[in-house]
Formats: C-alpha cells, structure tokens, sequence
C-alpha cells in the first residue's frame, strides 16, 4: 500500500509493503531533552524580599491537565483501535469549540495523541536527518492510512492522518533556513505536504463548520509555493468560525512576521482589521492578540506597535476573560516585554515611553488580575511560549518560569517589602501585612 508516486514515496521512507498495524507500540526512545541555560539568580536580598510574598503557586494548572487528559484519550483510542468512538470525541468536541483554558482544542489534542506514536518513532528515525536503516517507523504511517481508506468520508480520521503527514514533513524539514535543507529532506517534506493537502482536499470547513479543519489548511500553508498568497484569506477564515479562540490569532500575527511571510506593517494592519472584525467577542483584545507571540519571537516588531492600543487590548482580554491563565500569560508578556524594550531603546533613545508603558501595564496586571502564579507559564514567555516547548524539560521550564515569576510579582510592592511587610495574594485580593 503506497499513498505517493514512486520518487517521493522511496523519499519519505515508505515502500516497504505490508503493514504491522497501530496497535503494536514502536516503543523508540525519545530525544534528550533539552535543559534551559543558567541564568544569573537574583542576589540573597532580593530572594529574602520575595520570601515574603505569599501567592499561591500551581505548577499543575488546569490548562496542562485538561491537555494532557485529552491527549492520553487519543492515544489510549488509537492503541485499542477504537477509531469510530475517538472520531466521534473529535467531531463533538470541534462543533462545541471546546478548549483548554488556554485555548488550545481539545479536538486537536485528541488527534495529536491518536497519532503520537507514529510521530514519536518519525522523529526518532529523523533525528540525524535520514531514517535509520533498521527504521520501521513506515508501517504505523501506513496503518493509519488504512484506517482512513476504510473510513473515507470521516473528516476527524482524516484530520489525524493528514496532520501526521504535516508533523512528519516537519520533521524531515527541521528548523533550518532554506538554503541549508538538502534536495533530500526538502522533497521529503513537499511529499507529506502533498499528501496531507490531498487528504484534506476532500473536506469543506465551511461545509462541516470545522475551527479543526480551518487550522489544518492554515497549517499547510508552509507548503505551498506562495504561502503570503493565501495566508490572509485562510486565517480570517478561520477566525471566522471560532473568534473566541486566540490562538489562531497569535498564529497568524507569527506568520506575518518578515522570517515567514509577511511585514510588520502587514501584522499590525492585520492585527487592526481582526479587531475591527472580533470587536464583540474582543473589544481592542485581537489587536494584542495578534501582535502577542510575533513581538517576543522578533522584538524588531516593536518598533512598529503601537503600545497604547495594545495595552487598551490587553485590558479588554482580561475583562472578557477574568481566569488566571489568562492573567499570568499577559503579565509574564508584559514582564518579558519590558525587559526587551528596556534594554533595546535604552541605548538609542528611541521610543523613551514604550518601556515605562509596559512597565506600567505589567504593574497594572499584577496588582489588580493576578491572584496565583502558573510557572510553566512564565518559563514559555522567557522562551517565546510555545515555539520550543517540545525539547524543552517542564519540570526545569516550572523552576525557571517560577524564578522568574516571583522576581517580576514583587516588583510592584518592592517598598513594602523593604519595609517588612508580608504581601499575600488570595481569591479576594492583595493584602499587606506588618511584620
């Protein structure tokens, strides 16, 4: 069973015929992971002084364990070949929109875990940048391929089996620039590309009113011969049928970065005509939103926001969604903000205000939205939140992310803490206490 032409088939590693089904576990090791380099620690007075602050700290938010649950569900269903009952899960779960707290779809979760094991055992093989010869990793891609040719007109199976092929392609790719990926890997990767977009061909967002099928034709987009062609049509689509999710918009305000397929310009009219289009859902929050993720992946997008705009979106997020993830995600922004535009405009004097805003923002978050610390939460900001998450340990991401948090929340009350006061966050507010 072959699912490519011939050439791009020997390419991606599977010729090889017969098929040794899902169900048998590749059971391949995974890569090291990758630790975050030392930073320098808060001097012993600082570290004394946040010894007063008492905020309640989860380091298991409910974001990662609503997340780790529906990935364990489609992992456990792939296994135990219950396809039918886990595309069921998938559809309901993608018509009722639902999301972890931080907006990621359970839908999609379900699928990343129903095709983990093939990917795992991909990446694996890939990881010196051509499949080990002993690798078989070509009979899991092939046994969900059969799944979906015996269930062809079932867009959740596949959603599965295409974004397999799409986490595939990118893990022939790998993260380098494009004059540096040999004529090997990159028609390995067009391949998976190709036969995700064929897959995905046969389904119509609009005609089931899919949020997961949108995001999986945004996905393709890096395949294509002219992604900036298509880039802006696919993502208004797709905020089109789900507005309350921000992920998609900090998706494309990534994509419209110069590195990818846009300009700063492009983003910030961008990010004006999504908030012109989400206003009831948002107020000026789209603005932030899409601008979010793409100003700490290339702070050079600083100096095109403009930052009363953006904390006027920052206030109307908040308001909308009064939830803690909510709140440590923006002031653990606003934090790594601050400290980029500190020391990027100290120098050259340019924009003197910006600093002191986000500064101020940051004050405002904290003391008024922030109840509780989330640390894995504040580890991602220090690293642009989700790019490298995968090869980077979470327990070592929390102690970091937890450091970091407690040094910026004290900043705020730094006097009262000089001073001897305990200051303590509860549900009900903030509370200064003499000691």
């Amino acid at each position: 069973m072959t699912f490519f032409s011939d050439k791009k088939a020997q390419l991606a590693g599977l010729m090889k015929p017969g098929s040794k089904g899902l169900a048998r576990k590749l059971n391949l090791p995974r890569k090291e992971d990758t630790e975050l380099p030392d930073s320098d620690q808060p001097n012993k007075t600082y570290r004394d002084l946040t010894a007063r602050l008492q905020i309640p700290v989860h380091v298991n938010t409910p974001d990662q364990i609503e997340g780790d649950k529906a990935r364990e569900f489609g992992l456990r269903m792939a296994r135990q070949d219950r396809w039918e009952e886990l595309a069921e899960q998938i559809k309901q779960h993608d018509k009722s929109r639902l999301t972890t707290p931080s907006g990621i779809p359970l839908a999609d979760l379900m699928a990343f875990g129903a095709r983990s094991d093939v990917v795992r055992a991909a990446e694996h093989s890939l990881l010196h940048g051509r499949p080990a010869e002993d690798s078989d990793f070509f009979a899991g891609v092939e046994a969900l391929e059969a799944v979906l040719m015996d269930t062809p007109d079932c867009y959740a199976l596949a959603l599965i089996v295409a974004h397999m092929h799409i986490d595939i392609g990118w893990a022939w790719r790998g993260a380098r620039s494009d004059d540096s990926i040999g004529d090997i890997n990159r028609e390995a990767f067009e391949a998976h590309f190709d036969r995700a977009r064929d897959i995905l061909a046969e389904f119509s967002p609009t005609t089931y009113q899919s949020a997961a099928l949108s995001a999986a034709r945004c996905a393709l987009l890096p395949g294509k011969v002219d992604p900036g062609a298509h880039l802006i049509r696919e993502f208004e689509a797709l905020v089109d049928l789900d507005p309350q999710n921000p992920r998609h918009m900090r998706a494309l305000g990534n994509y419209l970065l110069p590195r990818w397929y846009g300009t700063y310009q492009a983003l910030d009219l961008e990010a004006r005509r999504t908030a012109a289009r989400t206003y009831q859902e948002w107020g000026a929050g789209a603005y932030a939103w899409v601008w979010f993720d793409a100003l700490l992946v290339d702070p050079e997008g600083f100096d095109t926001l403009e930052v009363e705009y953006f904390l006027d979106g920052v206030k109307d997020i908040l308001n909308r969604r009064p939830d803690q993830h909510i709140a440590n995600l923006v002031a653990a922004h606003l934090f790594q903000s601050w400290q980029i535009t500190r020391a990027r405009y100290h120098e050259s004097g340019m924009r003197p205000e910006l600093p002191s805003a986000l500064r101020h923002g940051f004050d405002h978050v904290v003391q008024n939205h922030l109840r509780e610390l989330h640390p894995l939460v504040w580890g991602h900001a220090e690293i642009g939140f989700e790019n490298t998450a995968r090869i980077i340990s979470p327990e070592r991401l929390a102690e970091k992310g937890q450091e970091t948090a407690l040094t910026a929340v004290a900043m705020p009350f730094l006097k009262a803490l000089q001073e001897g006061h305990t200051v303590r966050f509860d549900a009900d507010g903030i509370s200064q206490i003499q000691n």
